[in-house]
């Protein structure tokens, strides 16, 4: 069960860091015109969505620490 734990845990944390990911992309692609990328423009409440998803990484890693602690 617990390795489930861990790789469930481990899956959130990988999907919760696409919304940083975008908000710095959003930049980016204004100031960088690549070609084959499309332009991003990023809603405004994607910026404390960031935030809040990384705070949500963070707790997920102590999380996973300890389960591996258990172990």
């Amino acid at each position: 069960m617990k390795k489930v734990m861990r790789i469930i845990v481990a899956i959130l944390m990988i999907l919760l860091a696409v919304i940083p990911f975008l908000v710095i992309y959003e930049p980016l692609s204004q100031a960088i015109p690549i070609p084959n990328l499309p332009n991003f423009e990023a809603p405004g409440w994607l910026i404390p969505a960031g935030f809040v998803s990384i705070g949500c990484i963070i707790i997920l890693s102590f999380v996973l620490a300890f389960a591996l602690k258990d172990e």
